[in-house]
Parts: C-alpha cells; structure tokens; sequence
C-alpha cells in the first residue's frame, strides 16, 4: 500500500510538471504570436514613415518649369519668333533631386526645340502653319517611372543634314551611314560635338549640348529619345525613375558576386539545366515561351578582379538553381545567366563616388537590408554595350547543338536530316538593316538547314538578286534606309525573274494596316517581332517547298 502511494504521488508530480509545460508552451505561443503582430506594425510604420519621407522629397515638376515661359517670352524677343509653351500633366511630383537634376537638360531642350524646331514666322505661313510656335512639355507616371516628353511643332530633324554633319564633323564615311537606320542617324545627335547650326550663336553651334542631356539624364539611371517627322515636328522623351533613394530590385548571385537589378526590367525568372542551353555560331540560346532567345553569361563580358566562389552566408537563397532573368531590349529578349536567386528587395541606392569608373553595364549600387553594398545593374546599357562587342568564345557550360531543337516543326525538322548538301538546300535571303538580326536569324535558318544570303536594305537585294537569282524565299524587315519593305515588295513584282519568290515580312509593326499593305503588294505572310521561332520555320518549311 505504501509502494502504491508513492507511486501515486510520483505520477500526480509528473502530471502538474506536464500541465506546467503545457501552460509555459501556451504562453510562449502568446508570447510568438504578440512579437509577430509588433514585428507586422513595426513594417508597416517603417513602410508608412519611408511613404512619409518619399513624399516630403516629392515635388511637382511645375516647380522647374514656371520659369520657361518667361525664358520663352525672352527668346523670342530677341530672335524674332512668337511662340507660345503649353503644359500638361506638371503637378506631376518628381523627387528633388531628379527635379533638380533635370533642370539643365529640359532648359536646354527647350531652347533647342526654339532654335532647331520653330521655323521662322514668315516659314511658318509659307508652309500653312499658324505664324505663332508650339512647345508642349508633358509627364505622367509609366509604373515606377516618370516619363517627360518635350515636343514641338516645327521643321523637325533633316536626316540628311545628320549624315552630312556626321561625315564632315565625326569622321564617320558615306558607306558607314549608309548602314545605319532612322534611329540611329538621329541618335548621333547626343555625340560629343555634334551640331547641325551652321554658325555660332548665343543659341547653338558651339557643339555642346545634346550629349550633356543625355549624360545628365544616364547620371540619374534615366534614358532620353528622339523622335521626328520632317514639318511636322520632333519629340524628346526623358524617362527617369520614381526615386534616386529606393527602389525594388532582383538581387541575384553571378560567379560569386551579387547584382542587383531593376525588378520593372525583369519580364521573367526562368530556370536551367545544362540540356536547355543550346549553342550556334559561337552564342549560347535558350528557348523561352516558343522564342529562341540569347543567353548572357557576365563572366564573359566581365572581367571580375576576385576568384569565382560560392557564398557561404547566414541566409539562404530563394532559389539555389542556375536560372536566367529574361529582360529586352527594343522588341528583342535576351536571358541573363545567374548562379542563385535572392530574392525581391526595396533598398536604398546610392551612386558611386570617385575617378574611377564603373564597368560597362552598371550604374550604381544599393544597400541591402543586411547592410551589404551590391552593384547596380543597368541593363539597357549592358545590352547595348554586349551587342556591339565581338562574339566571345564557349562559355564552360556550352554544349554543341547535335539535334536539331524539338520546337521545330516536322518539316523543318526533315529538312534539318535530309540528305541534300550545300548545293540543293533551300536559300533564304534576309534583308535587314540591323546587323544583329540579320545574325540572329541567320543563325536560326542555318540551324534549321538553310543556306542563306543577307542584304541591308532593298537595293542592296535587288543587286544581290540580279547577280544570283537562285532564291527560294525571302525574309524582309519593313523600315530600312535606301529602299523599305514595302518598297521592295512593290519593286520585285515588276522584276520577271523574281516575282514569283515568295517574301516574308518580318517587323515590329503589328498594325492592320501594315500587315493589310503587305498582303496587298503581294508579301506571302507577315509576321511580328518577338516572333515565334517555328512558325516562321514551318512557314518558309511550306513556302521554299513549294517554290522548289
């Protein structure tokens, strides 16, 4: 009976230990639950008090531009013009120190715009235009970004008068310019010098001015364009970011080295395995959503000075996979390779201070929550500098393309194993004023069995044309120099032994009108940029079958 009550009493001290646990567990659970809901206030007060901060930085843009019409007035005193400034969208609120950054290059836009764009009063009515000028300066938000347009209504840029300049002033030959598309005879505008004023005055011709707007705007992680219509005008459109301070980025982990980038540039993540990387013509591809898109490797553009490591830190990654981020530029997507993924942040960014100046590619740096300092990727610049450098060797993880990729249809696919050699495969002419697509496409159909034959612009094919006419299709852009798409189309019906070569349209204009021309001048399809990679291949398959 004894043995019994002790037991007893054993047992109902571990059951009150049990229920003390039990109570103790429950208060640790209360206690968890409470730090969790001060940790949730605490992120909404910071986020509430960075709100704060942002818009007490915030100022509207009618700050800066009050002043223009007062210069406006002044100019045309002086000058002899009557115009007038209109303004839409200038309670727009822009953070300070952009507002503050943008005052030079809007200044000078818009004295530019007076001296380059308006035409003089007796012009103006010769050519049926109202005797008094417009400028407008407009701006509106576009996601994180501010977007400012300065635009008028006068003579807009002569193309002609650009390339004359160019070849005089920037050392650049007539069968370079001839090269060049629209866009890119009027981006010689921003270059060091240049200037279309044919004397020096307290207005313009002294060669300094459109390449300090746009150093001025890249200084703020910004971009300006030019657009133009000969008499009826020319836009400037400025984008910068919401805030120079905070921004959200992708933080992503490349050789060892972490970089941010710009979420809003990011279409998409994707992840690889080495059997999705597939190589041509010195250039490794991925496919990605039926495009066939290049695959940047930064270690082959970038010379980083430290050994590639793998970090070993206190976090995780979000994803400890190879991927890619598909970003674009123009109409085009490329896929930049990562080690590892960390994740989406809102960090502060900061610029970089000193002589020493950033690689190609970058534009900054941010602070992440942690404290640790991360390079800043500007993408459009990185692109751009990529495209016009030399195609670098294999990359390790490249891998030669034995098969022919399984996106391609079963006629391509047949053409790609038939037996033909060089002599009797199909030939497909690209005609294209960008080098780098008719590269790009090049390397497609090569891939896909074709012979193929390249020209820059219509008259350059038709010359091709009557020296060999042994072509099977053509594939043809719709804005070149010389001689257009449209124009080429029209031109080739009249040509006998051509005529009945089936023509492609490939364009980034997607309009009906557009694609209802082509059909009209005669064009087999029409297709539009980004294109998907095997319809544009079963669809010259069908077309250069037939023909043959």
């Amino acid at each position: 009976m004894d043995q019994y009550s002790d037991l007893h009493l054993v047992a109902q001290e571990i059951i009150e230990r049990v229920v003390q646990i039990q109570e103790v567990s429950s208060d640790i659970e209360l206690a968890l639950d409470e730090t969790e809901g001060i940790s949730r206030q605490l992120g909404r007060t910071a986020q509430q008090m960075q709100i704060g901060m942002t818009q007490v930085r915030m100022r509207p843009l009618a700050e800066l531009t009050r002043r223009f019409p007062r210069q406006l007035r002044q100019l045309s005193l002086e000058h002899g013009k009557s115009v007038t400034l209109k303004e839409k969208g200038t309670g727009t609120l822009i953070e300070r120190s952009i507002l503050e950054a943008l005052q030079d290059p809007l200044m000078h836009l818009l004295r530019n715009c007076f001296d380059h764009g308006i035409e003089s009063p007796e012009m103006r009515q010769n050519l049926g235009k109202p005797v008094e000028g417009s400028i407008m300066i407009t701006a509106s938000y576009r996601g994180n970004q501010t977007v400012i347009t300065v635009s008028d209504d006068g003579g807009g840029i002569n193309l002609e008068k650009i390339k004359t300049k160019v070849v005089s002033g920037l050392g650049l030959t007539n069968e370079e310019i001839s090269t060049f598309s629209e866009q890119e005879i009027l981006d010689l505008i921003f270059e060091p010098g240049f200037s279309t004023a044919e004397a020096v005055t307290d207005l313009s011709g002294r060669g300094i001015g459109m390449d300090v707007v746009r150093k001025n705007i890249e200084a703020i992680q910004g971009t300006v364009q030019v657009e133009t219509e000969l008499g009826v005008g020319t836009t400037f459109t400025l984008v910068v970011p919401l805030s120079l301070s905070v921004t959200r980025v992708l933080v992503v982990e490349c050789q060892g080295l972490f970089v941010a980038l710009p979420a809003s540039i990011v279409e998409e993540m994707t992840l690889l395995s080495p059997s999705q990387i597939l190589t041509a013509a010195d250039r490794e591809l991925i496919e990605w959503q039926g495009y066939t898109v290049p695959l940047l490797r930064l270690e082959h553009w970038i010379r980083f000075n430290r050994p590639p490591i793998k970090l070993e830190t206190e976090s995780v990654p979000i994803i400890d996979q190879e991927g890619a981020l598909i970003v674009t530029q123009g109409n085009a997507p490329y896929a930049i390779y990562c080690d590892r993924y960390w994740g989406e942040q809102e960090v502060t960014t900061r610029l970089v201070e000193g002589n020493i100046s950033l690689p190609p590619g970058f534009s900054g740096c941010v602070v992440l929550g942690d404290g640790r300092i991360v390079p800043l990727m500007d993408t459009e610049a990185l692109l751009s500098w990529i495209l016009s450098q030399p195609v670098p060797p294999f990359g390790p993880a490249a891998q030669p393309v034995t098969s022919p990729p399984q996106h391609l249809s079963a006629e391509t696919s047949n053409l790609k194993n038939s037996t033909w050699d060089s002599a009797e495969r199909p030939t497909v002419m690209i005609i294209d004023d960008s080098i780098n697509v008719r590269r790009f496409l090049a390397i497609t159909l090569e891939k896909a069995g074709y012979r193929v034959e390249q020209a820059k612009d219509g008259l350059d094919a038709l010359e091709k044309l009557r020296e060999d006419n042994n072509i099977d299709a053509i594939v043809s852009d719709v804005e070149m120099p010389r001689m257009d798409g449209f124009r080429f189309l029209a031109t080739i019906q009249t040509v006998e032994t051509c005529k009945a070569i089936p023509v492609v349209m490939l364009t980034s204009r997607s309009g009906t009108k557009h694609r209802q021309l082509a059909q009209q001048l005669g064009a087999a399809d029409y297709f539009s940029k980004p294109f998907k990679q095997n319809e544009l291949l079963g669809r010259l398959a069908e077309l250069t079958q037939v023909s043959s």
